[in-house]
């Protein structure tokens, strides 16, 4: 489980909110909601909520990762959540793009915090993925009040960037945190390959 957290946790949770508010940017440019997206982020807020709270509460990793990694991941849950709920139901994204501002905080404040604690291999790099995505989600009552597309695709851009620092990131810590578990074995031995 950690592993699998480790590696794509920072891959899904980047690249579903660029998918996020690339949809945002469709929307305020054709007028129209992908409905059947609603599914999809349902079923991801769902699972990111899951384990986003399941990790606040056992603190898996060392010390400050579990809050910059582990409590983004459950608010990403929740934000994925309302997100697939809204258009599932059809409600209007002009009353969820305030509360959704409020959750862009988070990432913003977590990517001062890792640039001036050094947190991560690539603190630079880290950094720049938090803010850009947060930004972008407190760019989202402009975009849904003023229907601005310069804002939309200012937006688009910033988490185009951030998704391919999370490409990047994702990439690097899979080769950087495997070898650190090639003696691991579950509490309830080791299982056994082959004869």
């Amino acid at each position: 489980m950690h592993l699998l957290v480790i590696i794509l946790k920072p891959i899904c949770f980047f690249s579903l909110i660029d998918l996020i508010i690339s949809q945002f940017a469709e929307i305020v440019i054709h007028h129209a909601p992908p409905r059947a997206l609603g599914v999809f982020f349902t079923g991801v807020g769902i699972y990111a909520l899951a384990t986003g709270v399941w990790a606040t509460i056992t603190w898996p990793f060392p010390g400050p990762y579990n809050i910059v990694l582990m409590d983004p991941w459950a608010i990403f849950g929740l934000a994925s959540l309302v997100l697939g709920l809204s258009l599932l139901l059809k409600i209007d994204f002009t009353y969820t793009s305030v509360p959704f501002a409020f959750l862009g905080i988070l990432p913003v404040v977590h990517s001062l915090a890792i640039l001036n604690y050094r947190l991560t291999k690539t603190p630079e790099f880290t950094f720049l993925m938090y803010f850009l995505t947060g930004l972008s989600v407190l760019l989202s009552p402009i975009l849904f009040y003023k229907k601005n597309k310069t804002i939309a695709y200012i937006a688009v851009l910033f988490l185009a960037i951030a998704g391919l620092l999370a490409l990047y990131i994702g990439a690097n810590a899979t080769f950087g945190h495997i070898p650190g578990w090639g003696k691991w074995s579950p509490w309830y031995g080791a299982v056994k390959v082959g004869g």
